[in-house]
């Protein structure tokens, strides 16, 4: 088991003689209610029809047709690329904790995207398949990535990644070496080993990476943008166009689409117990 020990960090004493831990936490509490509480209460009371008609028109709008089209998209995007960077980050993470000389390289190299601007991560990836990018010039074809569901689920994954492999390196880097070596003695093969150890030990690491590239490919905006079609767009998209022609309405979409990721948020802890899991971290 490998761990690290900080020593405890305290505040200057003469910066502590005039700011008391109250003090320090009132401005977090001043910070937290002024730019983010009294937003979301806003967004709420924007989000009602408080003229003619029902009060919840507004939502009955953002549930129907094309919106709600969209938020079944959104999500079903956001479950396949998590799927898909689960499978890559796990591999990637395996094999730079157990099998690489080079971690460190390697572990530069995912980090390496992360200096990059996001938005030109995605332009890069849109670039590779244009009609003179390199697939097609080579092969003739962009094999149905461009400007399709496919585009953007790649390009997804291509940004967020890094986001999965992370926290599961760091979940397989603490197991201890001990276990494994217990299992090898008592004749378990590389893949038992793996099954019974390994992934067991590692399940803090999972649970992290998924809610990470989950929250954060349900609330893309760019993907769809750089790499999609409009029969492609995600919540971002309608949200961002809706607050053009009537911000009650994207009010609404923003509160339906915030619930709906509470909720899957909900029903997986519910399940994966991410509060304990994640205190393993």
């Amino acid at each position: 088991m490998r761990t690290i020990r900080l020593d405890s960090v305290s505040l200057p004493p003469a910066l502590r003689k005039r700011v008391s831990a109250r003090t320090l936490v009132g401005l977090g509490v001043v910070w937290l209610t002024v730019f983010f509480i009294v937003p979301v209460l806003y967004l709420l009371v924007e989000s009602l029809n408080f003229g003619d008609g029902a009060l919840f028109a507004y939502y009955e709008t953002a549930l129907s047709g094309v919106y709600g089209e969209t938020l079944v998209r959104t999500f079903l995007y956001a479950f396949l690329t998590t799927a898909i960077c689960l499978v890559l980050g796990y591999l990637s993470a395996y094999y730079i904790a157990f099998k690489s000389k080079r971690a460190i390289l390697l572990l530069s190299l995912v980090l390496l995207p992360l200096w990059i601007a996001i938005i030109i991560r995605f332009f890069g990836v849109r670039l590779f398949f244009i009609s003179s990018g390199p697939v097609q010039q080579v092969f003739g074809t962009d094999f149905g990535f461009l400007f399709s569901r496919n585009g953007v689920i790649l390009g997804l994954v291509c940004a967020l990644l890094p986001f999965a492999v992370l926290p599961i390196y760091n979940s397989l880097r603490s197991i201890d070496d001990e276990l494994i070596n217990a299992s090898h003695t008592l004749g378990a093969s590389q893949l038992q080993t793996l099954r019974t150890v390994i992934l067991p030990l590692s399940y803090p690491g999972v649970i992290a990476a998924t809610l990470f590239v989950f929250i954060l490919a349900a609330g893309s905006y760019l993907a769809p943008s750089f790499l999609g079609s409009s029969e492609n767009l995600m919540m971002a998209n309608r949200i961002a166009d809706a607050q053009g022609y009537s911000v009650p309405l994207a009010s609404a979409m923003s509160v339906v689409f915030t619930g709906g990721l509470l909720i899957l948020v909900g029903l997986f802890n519910h399940f994966a117990n991410v509060s304990e899991v994640l205190g393993d971290l």
